[in-house]
């Protein structure tokens, strides 16, 4: 058996790295491909060597691969892609009928906002792998709401757990405080300012205690989201703006993230996906709430938690513990389930047997719609949803003026 996997940024191809070996040890012979999705940088060549990443195909087109029928070589494609390019996927491939290869979709991380738009564009997967209950139940209540078939979807759990964190036996007591940045969230200066800020707060208060800042990326390294005020950049900032250095306990460091949590006290961030991966290591685990519940930064993932405290709620004496409930409805250890999955994929590909996911396209939208949407876009800038773009008054006036 061949399995071909597609991802487009590091912590997609991490994903897939975690799952590769397992669909090993049945026998499968897997290849990465690294899909195009945007035409400036996406992941560079030291992150794949960081990954470890063995027989890759290089950089394609999804579409031009789709097209040339170099998909159809493989039995199975396990798709760690985002959006745009799950779209891509799924409105090339129905012409490959009985000859399409058994397709995986899985997610790379948390979904913190617009599940439904990725559900929806998930949805024809033969196999689609959930993170948590939470998402196996909005997903069945969609297919509800569109007459579609859920059966496609498996509980699978969120696959950077899969990255098993050996704690040192002094960590709980002597380790650091690591805070895990995300790129975008938060997103705007005064924000980013007032983060750095409170960890130098945290430093000074707090002198015999190590301060770890781990950024989502370093030096001339890609990431899906780029961020538009670097924490390095930052750091230095208020240093210089306070006339004094920056705490010597309070650090910057490019240590990986699974070295950092293997020492860890305690894991501070936003909605970072690093969240669960430190709970699942019993690591006391706090989400920053200073930036209020707006959609976009992903919070409402944690309610319930009770994980959420400001930063001048935080006490290193009396630190939040989570409420089991919420743990079994929004995480998922994915070693409980990977070997039966990756079974059920290759008895499926062996006998040409899927599920519903390829009749699941209404999720995306009607047949109906398509047809109308083909009489004036390509397939691949539907895919890209130029569509939605609205049309502009020197565009329509040319319209017209051809008539």
């Amino acid at each position: 058996m061949k399995v071909l996997a597609l991802a487009g940024y590091d912590s997609f191809l991490n994903t897939a790295r975690l799952i590769a070996p397992t669909f090993q040890r049945q026998g499968a012979e897997v290849e990465y491909a690294l899909v195009r999705a945007r035409k400036t940088k996406q992941i560079t060549p030291e992150q794949v060597a960081e990954l470890g990443i063995g027989r890759t195909i290089g950089e394609i087109d999804l579409i031009d691969f789709c097209e040339s029928g170099a998909i159809a070589q493989y039995d199975i494609v396990l798709a760690c892609l985002e959006g745009l390019s799950s779209r891509r996927l799924f409105q090339f491939l129905p012409e490959y009928g009985a000859r399409r290869p058994v397709i995986i979709s899985v997610y790379p991380g948390l979904v913190l906002r617009y599940l439904f738009d990725g559900l929806s564009t998930r949805a024809p997967a033969d196999f689609l792998w959930l993170n948590c209950k939470r998402d196996m139940r909005e997903y069945e209540r969609m297919c509800d709401g569109y007459g579609i078939d859920a059966s496609n979807a498996r509980l699978f759990g969120n696959g950077s757990v899969l990255d098993k964190i050996q704690r040192e036996s002094q960590a709980s007591d002597n380790g650091p405080i690591v805070f895990f940045e995300q790129a975008v969230i938060p997103r705007h200066y005064h924000e980013r300012r007032f983060l750095v800020e409170q960890l130098f707060t945290m430093a000074r208060r707090h002198p015999s205690t190590e301060i770890l800042i781990k950024a989502r990326v370093n030096g001339g390294r890609a990431t899906l989201h780029r961020t538009w005020y670097a924490i390095d950049s930052l750091f230095r900032e208020v240093a210089s703006d306070s006339g004094q250095s920056a705490p010597p306990n309070l650090n910057l460091t490019e240590e990986s993230t699974s070295h950092l949590l293997a020492r860890a006290s305690l894991c501070l961030t936003v909605s970072s996906t690093v969240a669960v991966e430190a709970l699942h290591a019993g690591i006391p685990t706090v989400i920053i709430n200073d930036f209020g519940a707006h959609d976009d930064y992903g919070l409402q993932y944690f309610y319930g938690s009770g994980l959420l405290k400001s930063f001048d709620q935080i006490d290193l004496n009396n630190l939040p513990v989570v409420e089991r409930s919420w743990l079994e409805e929004f995480t998922h250890d994915p070693t409980d389930t990977i070997d039966a999955l990756v079974v059920e994929a290759l008895a499926a590909a062996k006998s040409g047997a899927t599920s519903a996911g390829p009749n699941n396209l209404h999720a995306l939208h009607s047949r109906a719609f398509l047809d109308h949407l083909k009489k004036s876009e390509s397939l691949r800038s539907i895919a890209a949803r130029k569509f939605q773009a609205r049309k502009g008054f020197f565009e329509s006036l040319l319209k017209k003026i051809r008539g």
